[in-house]
């Protein structure tokens, strides 16, 4: 089975006929029919599906660790006086340390429990980092090896802009014509 890529179709005549699925489906059908739809879809296999399995994972866990550290610091808000002020003014990566390394044996009371948390969930924040450590490092090495002009020899947030344009170009490489266009899409991404 073929399948052709259609444009967004003519916003006025969207807004007239109104926005459902059947509405843009068979102006889409026509497109196709006519010959004026002619783009080939974007395979969704190989690298590309697997760069963008990998980011997938990554904004997950990014955004469960942000959760994770906000967590952390309302529970030290409302924290004992006194743990309160053992962490008073540390980083956040000094903080994490101190949290994980808490004794925890006298887990009962509000001050022994709220010792307890922090401690889970400063391990929580470290596993995230890791796991996104480890995505960041594994997108670098899938854009280096889909597109080697490329190179992201280095795991970083610029990592993540280079994998967009290999995403987005998908295994057809007239959608970047050479390297020129793929480095200003990771730039601008």
């Amino acid at each position: 089975m073929k399948v052709t890529e259609v444009s967004q179709p003519d916003k006025a005549a969207r807004r007239r006929r109104g926005k459902t699925d059947a509405i843009d489906a068979e102006p889409a059908a026509r497109a196709v029919l006519s010959g004026r739809a002619t783009a080939t879809a974007k395979a969704s296999d190989g690298p590309v599906e697997m760069l963008r399995l990998l980011k997938l994972a990554k904004g997950s866990a990014i955004k469960s660790r942000t959760q994770a550290i906000n967590q952390l610091k309302s529970v030290l808000v409302s924290a004992d006086a006194a743990l309160r002020e053992s962490m008073a003014g540390l980083s956040n990566p000094h903080l994490l340390k101190r949290c994980a390394e808490l004794d925890n044996t006298e887990a009962t009371g509000p001050v022994g429990t709220a010792r307890h948390v922090l401690k889970l969930l400063a391990h929580r924040i470290q596993h995230l980092t890791g796991e996104i450590d480890d995505l960041n490092k594994r997108i670098a090495e899938g854009v280096d090896a889909s597109v080697p002009a490329c190179s992201t020899s280095v795991a970083s947030p610029s990592t993540a802009r280079s994998s967009r344009p290999v995403a987005t170009s998908g295994t057809e490489s007239y959608r970047l014509a050479h390297t020129k266009a793929l480095a200003e899409q990771a730039a601008t991404g």
